[in-house]
């Protein structure tokens, strides 16, 4: 469309795909309206995707834009990214945005059968923005190979490097120290908020090597038992700090955003918002968790990126919840530990996940950036359709630089797993998806903390799978393993641990998997191999 309005087209292009934005020059107050961008599919080129984009915890399915495009549901022709194409012509592609500040969230709208445009369904009738307009990235992520698409990190490049006052050391900066956790809510509500409990939790997060715990939904509320018998909330939040730290345990705390729940008042006064940033900072909280932001509004985004600002400003961690997709905020906001946007296993405390779903979120959500899953159940009741070596094997293949430990904390000391839940690196230094891997079927993965391996492997099939293990990821020299395995067909706790097997690069398991079932290993040189 012939137009009179200056504008500039950016384009990046890189070994692992394409990033274009718009910027448009000029003074004052003007209009955002929409947008003109799309992607042109090939005709029944297979699509993974959800369709939640108020908060981004939508199943991940497989379909057609032409099936979509068709649907009598029309809300089925809204996208939530990233999205996955299956390969066409051999490569694989994934579609999202990076860079998201000071603009609306880009959704996906199934336009004609095989065209997908940005749209913005938080804000539908547009927004007004002063000055230069500049657009965040439309990202295509290119790949031959599942491995490829994993290791892409295209979105992060996108952006800009962060601030050197606040983080002069980048992601190495001291005071951002990923780690894991457990967390009071979960399978306890907000009773686990009762002030009776944290310190016992505390002793629990010690006992099992976590750096953090999570005083979660609750506790800044009276009806939740914090401030029984009479406590002083920030009185009793230093108490619990001072305690953790005596014990190398930080403290994380909660707060929702909007006003008026009966969990705790909200964050949206700006000022209200500083103060309580302040006296978290005071009491001696590490970070803090942040949620229900259920939007992506422009207005939202602005909160998002003044939460990243003023919680860096004070040394804090953050973790958003009941939030949007990551657009690599992490490059300039390395101090964002975690964030939700995806439909974790906060859903199997009432209901359960498909499996498909499992298999999917790897090579298209997770691809995007880390997400808070909460991984790791391990009593019966959690388990649902998966096994309790799947749970186990969810916390090496869903990363999250704070690994929140859903389940009780005494089932996990009384489990034969805590070996790996108490060395269970948070981090990785190197991520292989081995051959045999599908998306929304069985995923295997290696990864590498230092000397050190961790295989994991679920089968998303909704039948048992053979599955052909190699190790030749490892290299020269010998390896000592512990393996942890499913053994029982009806008893989804049954599990056989073996320590010390002797493995190298030539060594090939044969794995029978069954449906929701999986496998785990660790594996070291055998001068630093421990139990």
């Amino acid at each position: 469309t012939e137009t009179k309005t200056e504008w500039y087209l950016e384009v990046r292009i890189f070994e692992d795909g394409v990033g274009m934005r718009y910027r448009i020059p000029g003074a004052g107050a003007r209009r955002v309206e929409g947008e003109a961008t799309a992607w042109v599919l090939p005709k029944d080129a297979p699509i993974w995707l959800q369709n939640d984009t108020r908060n981004y915890e939508g199943i991940y399915y497989r379909s057609s834009l032409e099936a979509l495009y068709a649907s009598d549901d029309v809300e089925k022709r809204w996208l939530g990214a990233p999205a996955t194409v299956e390969p066409v012509d051999g490569i694989w592609m994934l579609i999202t945005e990076a860079c998201l500040y000071r603009y609306s969230g880009m959704t996906l709208h199934v336009e004609e059968p095989t065209r997908l445009r940005v749209g913005f369904q938080d804000d539908p009738e547009g927004w007004e923005m002063q000055g230069e307009i500049l657009t965040p990235w439309r990202v295509t992520l290119v790949a031959a190979d599942l491995n490829g698409l994993v290791n892409a990190d295209l979105i992060q490049s996108l952006g800009e490097a962060p601030d050197p006052v606040l983080f002069p050391d980048g992601m190495a900066t001291e005071w951002i120290r990923p780690g894991k956790g457990l967390i009071t809510w979960a399978v306890f509500g907000n009773d686990g908020a009762q002030w009776w409990r944290q310190k016992w939790f505390v002793d629990m997060c010690a006992a099992m090597n976590c750096e953090y715990l999570l005083l979660d939904g609750g506790w800044r509320s009276e009806q939740w038992g914090f401030l029984r018998d009479g406590g002083d909330l920030w009185a009793r939040l230093t108490e619990l700090c001072q305690y953790g730290a005596e014990r190398n345990v930080g403290i994380f705390v909660w707060s929702a955003y909007p006003e008026g729940r009966d969990d705790g008042p909200g964050l949206t006064d700006p000022a209200e918002r500083r103060a309580f940033l302040d006296r978290c900072k005071a009491a001696g909280v590490k970070g803090v968790k942040i949620d229900f932001f259920d939007s992506e509004s422009r207005d939202t985004i602005e909160v998002y990126e003044a939460f990243l600002r003023e919680t860096a400003q004070r040394r804090l961690m953050v973790n958003f919840h009941g939030a949007n997709k990551p657009t690599g905020e992490t490059r300039t906001w390395p101090h964002e530990i975690t964030r939700e946007g995806i439909r974790e296993q906060e859903y199997l405390l009432w209901g359960d996940l498909p499996l498909e779903h499992y298999g999917a979120l790897p090579f298209t959500r997770m691809v995007a950036g880390h997400g808070d899953f909460l991984p790791g159940y391990v009593r019966p009741q959690y388990l649902k359709n998966t096994t309790s070596v799947f749970q186990l094997a969810t916390a090496v293949i869903f990363t999250s630089p704070f690994i929140c430990w859903p389940d009780h904390p005494e089932a996990y000391l009384e489990s034969p797993f805590l070996p790996l839940v108490r060395t269970m690196p948070s981090v990785w230094d190197e991520t292989r998806v081995l051959p045999g891997s599908e998306l929304g079927g069985l995923v295997a993965m290696a990864r590498r903390s230092g000397h050190d391996w961790f295989v994991a492997v679920i089968n998303c099939r909704p039948v048992p799978a053979e599955f052909d293990l190699r190790l030749d990821f490892l290299g020269d020299g010998s390896y000592r393993a512990m393996l942890i395995r499913d053994v029982g067909e009806d008893d989804k706790t049954e599990n056989l641990v073996e320590s010390g097997r002797p493995v190298d690069a030539s060594t090939t398991w044969a794995l029978q998997l069954s449906s929701g079932g999986g496998l785990v290993a660790r594996m070291g040189p055998p001068t630093s191999y421990t139990e």
